[in-house]
């Protein structure tokens, strides 16, 4: 299976202005992301989709790839798609990793691109791993998802699912008698999506759904359509980075797995 990972990389986010270019432990951010890419097993090129000049030079300055998209276009998903067509070559999967995961592991990279490849009838696939607290379940930008028994998703949402109807986890004095059993059923997504090449074709001509508009999580357009989601399950949190106050939490996990100072 010949595999491309694509990382959407803009430079005009709104929280955070020249988020790919900001220095996480000495390096751009983006440069964490290419470099965890290009470390995964599975994976035969990683290229930047981005539409800024500044991000394409830092990539190509530490000897990555990077491919001009139209700045019109509207999520990194349809920059992935329009990085594939731009390379003109033909690939089995295609991923997309957001640039504003400077913490992402190789080895959740590979288990996803092992997913697909074990699966040649699964169209998509995404990450998942545990929780680490209580607490987490509600941060809203910690996303949850849910599997059915083939390990595919069943939904995702910012509101913490599944809910416990026999339990006090929702009352705001709930942690302490929260049990380790019950926060395993939580799995929090990461930001990694796989696609065959015509359904990630397919997904960019799907008008946006209303559960997108209002989770704000645009693979719920692909489970309204029917579109099947593998989830490969990985012990390795990610964290995104979404405001310059997310630095120091990337930098500390970074520094745990003893790849930054």
């Amino acid at each position: 299976m010949r595999t491309l990972a694509v990382l959407p990389s803009r430079f005009q986010a709104t929280r955070f202005p020249g988020k790919p270019l900001a220095p996480i432990a000495g390096r751009p951010m983006i440069q964490w992301v290419f470099e965890a890419a290009r470390r995964a097993p599975g994976v035969d090129r990683v290229v930047v989709a981005t539409d800024d000049d500044r991000i394409a030079l830092a990539v190509r300055g530490f000897g990555g790839e990077a491919v001009m998209t139209d700045p019109a276009l509207p999520s990194g998903t349809d920059r992935t798609a329009a990085a594939l067509e731009a390379l003109g070559e033909s690939f089995d999967c295609v991923l997309n990793i957001q640039g504003d995961e400077p913490a992402m592991h190789p080895e959740t990279v590979a288990a996803v691109v092992a997913l697909m490849r074990d699966q040649p009838d699964l169209p998509m696939g995404t990450a998942a791993c545990p929780f680490a607290s209580p607490d987490e379940l509600f941060n809203p930008n910690a996303v949850k998802v849910v599997v059915d028994d083939r390990k595919r998703a069943l939904y995702f949402s910012r509101s913490p699912i599944p809910y416990l109807r026999n339990s006090s986890v929702f009352e705001p004095d709930f942690r302490p008698w929260m049990k380790p059993e019950q926060l395993a059923h939580f799995k929090r997504h990461l930001g990694l999506y796989a696609y065959r090449p015509d359904t990630l074709k397919a997904f960019t001509r799907l008008a946006p759904h209303p559960l997108e508009q209002l989770e704000m999580l645009e693979q719920l357009r692909a489970l309204a359509a029917g579109i099947p989601i593998g989830v490969a399950e990985t012990p390795y949190l990610s964290l995104g980075v979404d405001v310059p106050g997310d630095v120091a939490a990337a930098e500390a996990l970074l520094r745990e797995r003893g790849l930054a100072r």
